[in-house]
């Protein structure tokens, strides 16, 4: 009895063990469709700020061992920025008519954006390859500039495991370093941190929830810091990747 009762024990143990043992890849499927929940905001103190929200929809086109494509378009947009003492507001909700001077001078700016679409192609590892906006948008080409994907290690991840990359953006490199805190329920639960370097400097700190199975990222929580020129900024980015 007490030898089934040790090998019953090991069986678990074991088998906990290799649970806790992921490869994080993108598992998209063609055919998939995903919403995207983007809250931002920009805070500058005394020189003002911006709050905006995004709601996407993404579709994977194509899938592949090698590559995924993409095709994602802006819902809606919900924005407030505070600038010399004024503040500006803009839903795209809102009926043209209904919206004040500053308004319609903003719907001129967004609806483009809304109209265009974004082509991404991305290899199993997570890394956006190409991504490009069609028809092409100076704001929209902006944004996806600025789009920053994870990029999986090679070998599988357990609790622990670190990895890193580095992007330059506008002057500024900024080095992430991604740690596996949690591994429960399909979940991989990361801790993101990170400096930030050239014309501005300051620190990164977040949490990431990627689902095990798909490798999409389904929860981001990001804050970021920067002093750029004595310039105090903060940078807060959550996001929510739901499939439908």
């Amino acid at each position: 009895m007490k030898k089934l009762l040790l090998l019953f024990v090991l069986s678990v143990a074991f088998n906990t063990t290799a649970q806790e043992s992921v490869l994080l890849r993108a598992n998209y499927k063609k055919g998939d469709t995903y919403i995207v929940n983007l809250d931002q905001s920009q805070n500058m103190g005394a020189q003002g700020g911006v709050d905006m929200k995004m709601t996407m929809s993404m579709e994977v086109s194509e899938a592949s061992n090698e590559k995924i494509t993409t095709s994602s378009n802006i819902n809606s947009i919900n924005m407030s920025m505070l600038q010399g003492g004024n503040v500006m507001t803009y839903d795209s909700s809102t009926k043209e008519e209904d919206l004040d001077e500053m308004g319609k001078m903003m719907s001129q700016q967004f609806k483009p954006m809304m109209q265009a679409k974004i082509i991404s192609t991305l290899s199993t590892r997570g890394e956006i390859l190409e991504s490009k906006v069609e028809p092409s948008n100076p704001m929209m080409d902006q944004f996806t500039k600025q789009t920053k994907g994870v990029s999986y290690p090679e070998e599988k991840v357990s609790v622990g495991s670190s990895w890193s990359d580095e992007v330059n953006q506008q002057g500024m490199t900024v080095k992430t370093v991604y740690t596996v805190s949690k591994i429960a329920a399909g979940k991989v639960y990361i801790d993101v941190s990170g400096t930030v370097s050239g014309m501005g400097t300051g620190d990164v700190k977040g949490k990431l929830i990627v689902n095990a199975n798909s490798g999409v990222q389904e929860v981001l929580n990001l804050n970021t810091n920067i002093n750029a020129g004595g310039m105090e900024m903060k940078i807060t980015i959550k996001s929510t990747t739901t499939k439908q």
